[in-house]
């Protein structure tokens, strides 16, 4: 029956991989020749941004040198009527007919200038004719007087300079400048009328002035767009985006704005024909690989029939000796876990049963010690010795009852049964009867106490906390034989209550610190002074189980400082907490 499952399991698989190599075959040929279809429209693409750059940067260029052929044709065409005797001797006659047909109707209907402005030596206006009509009297345009004032005096302070031999001639001097006429940008022009033979003289700084103005509008921008054979060309103030544009400078370098066409993409347009082709050709190529990757599959259906059930065995074999091998390794890692922990147990317990030994040993050499003493003096025996040698007997038996408090409450915190009982107490009182209880042991060490900081009423375990506070007291005064004064000192912090113990006594390493608080430790300066190790250990639990903390800042040579951190609010609650 297992085999016939087993057999019927492989059969499954036997299916499901066939269908998986049916599917991986025809996935890997689709995602080649989609691979390298990708791969050609990525590199057909990449041509076409080729060439459309390339095509843009000659579309620029030519509207560049459109541009460029616009600002230097307005100087050239004013020559015609600033480089005449007779327009010089009329300009002198202020004949402002003459003038009217032949210089502003002549330079608007022939040139196509859209204003034209005649200054006289002292450059006043003396003439002026705007979008084909005669301004009369003369006079500037709301939107460009003080365009026209600034290059009328750019052009006086050319003509007042010295010729320098070898420089420009007069003939030829012109200011030529790309500014904005209100929101029209616009190429000026500014050249003096001289006359064109020798016959007339005139003196430097007498000319006149002529200023022509041609709006780069639909005029001239059409003319720009059908020398560099563009469509849909105009100006535009900002940039908006488009690549196919060209920036319109000023004398400055600055820029007024830019000249923005539709542009033209020979390798989009081309991309765009011949998609249609090639989708079509990549659909067959994809159904034409589908097809072969089918055919693929049928022969190496009989391979894996042949393999299969040597494939299926292995495959259990192999899982049989992982499972195995995995339960030996989880048994010999518990073992070894167990093992470790045995071992640790061992050590501690005979290092408890050293010191616990040392420990009791101490009080029962004191008391026997004693009692001999009593039982030697039957006679001349006065109360003042009996009540001596009483409190030694008592002193070592109070040491052996702490020691053994402090033994079962370490075993009953690892064991989980120590059940806090809160009640109402004051602990001001509990921390005075503990050091005057330490102070009858130790008549030689001093207590000084600041305790007035503490509330008056709070909700703790007594029995807990005066362990606590008697293992802490008796620490300072054992650890301290050399330096008599022990400090104890009470305050609210916030929302704790802190009492700090400090003694000046032989202190600790900072290596020990961190392993204070563990059972049975001790730490390296505490060598020769009885101790189990287990006292701090029990501080911290009870403590923590009150819902505080436990602080030690100690130096060697310099004493220690134990400071005990309690939360008011559980303090002043009177719920029970279970270790």
């Amino acid at each position: 029956m297992r085999v016939n499952f087993r057999r019927t399991g492989a059969v499954k698989r036997l299916r499901g991989l066939k269908v998986r190599l049916t599917s991986h075959i025809t996935l890997v040929l689709v995602t080649l020749t989609c691979a390298a279809a990708v791969l050609l429209c990525g590199f057909a693409w990449l041509a076409a941004v080729k060439v459309d750059d390339f095509y843009l940067r000659r579309q620029a260029d030519f509207v560049a040198q459109g541009l460029e052929e616009q600002i230097n044709a307005l100087p050239r065409e004013q020559e015609s009527v600033t480089k005449w005797d007779d327009a010089f001797l009329y300009a002198k006659q202020r004949n402002h007919e003459w003038l009217l047909d032949n210089v502003g109707r002549w330079t608007s209907q022939y040139f196509g200038h859209d204003r034209t402005y005649i200054f006289d030596d002292s450059n006043r206006l003396m003439f002026a004719f705007r979008d084909g009509a005669d301004a009369m009297p003369p006079r500037l345009g709301s939107d460009d007087g003080e365009e026209m004032t600034a290059l009328t005096r750019e052009m006086r302070a050319a003509l007042l300079e010295p010729r320098k031999p070898g420089g420009e001639p007069l003939g030829q001097l012109a200011r030529v400048r790309t500014v904005m006429i209100g929101n029209r940008p616009a190429i000026t022009s500014a050249r003096p009328i001289l006359p064109s033979s020798t016959r007339m003289q005139i003196e430097a700084g007498q000319e006149f002035i002529a200023i022509s103005v041609k709006f780069i509008d639909a005029k001239a921008v059409e003319s720009i767009a059908h020398y560099a054979r563009l469509e849909g060309m105009h100006f535009a103030a900002s940039k908006n985006g488009a690549r196919a544009q060209v920036p319109v400078s000023t004398r400055d370098g600055g820029t007024i704005g830019y000249l923005v066409w539709n542009p033209i993409r020979p390798g989009f347009m081309l991309l765009q024909q011949i998609a249609p082709a090639g989708l079509g050709c990549l659909a067959l190529l994809i159904a034409a690989v589908f097809w072969l990757g089918r055919g693929l599959h049928r022969t190496s259906l009989t391979l894996i029939d042949s393999q299969a059930e040597l494939t299926h065995h292995r495959n259990h074999l192999e899982e049989m000796v992982g499972d195995r091998t995995a339960e030996i390794e989880r048994q010999r890692a518990e073992l070894d876990r167990l093992l470790a922990h045995e071992r640790q147990v061992n050590a501690l317990q005979r290092q408890f049963v050293a010191m616990a030994s040392h420990e009791f040993r101490t009080p029962l050499a004191i008391i026997d010690a004693a009692a001999q003493r009593l039982c030697r003096s039957t006679t001349n025996v006065s109360g003042d010795y009996v009540h001596e040698k009483a409190g030694v007997i008592r002193s070592a038996v109070v040491r052996m009852v702490d020691l053994m408090e402090s033994i079962l409450a370490s075993g009953r915190l690892e064991t989980g049964q120590i059940i806090l009982k809160r009640s109402e107490g004051d602990l001001k009182a509990l921390l005075v009867a503990c050091c005057d209880r330490q102070r009858e042991l130790g008549r030689s060490h001093v207590f000084h106490l600041d305790l007035e900081l503490l509330p008056d009423v709070l909700t703790f375990d007594r029995s807990a906390m005066e362990q606590v506070f008697t293992n802490l007291i008796s620490n300072a005064v054992k650890y301290s034989p050399h330096a008599p004064d022990i400090y104890v000192r009470a305050w609210v912090d916030e929302k704790m209550v802190k009492v700090a113990i400090a003694d000046s006594g032989i202190g600790m390493d900072a290596d020990d610190l961190p392993k204070l608080f563990q059972p049975y430790y001790r730490a390296r300066s505490a060598t020769g002074i009885a101790g189990t190790g287990i006292g701090l250990n029990v501080v911290k639990q009870v403590v923590e189980l009150h819902g505080g903390s436990v602080e030690v800042a100690s130096e060697l040579g310099k004493g220690t400082t134990v400071t005990i951190s309690l939360p008011i609010e559980v303090l002043l609650s009177d719920q029970q907490v279970a270790a």
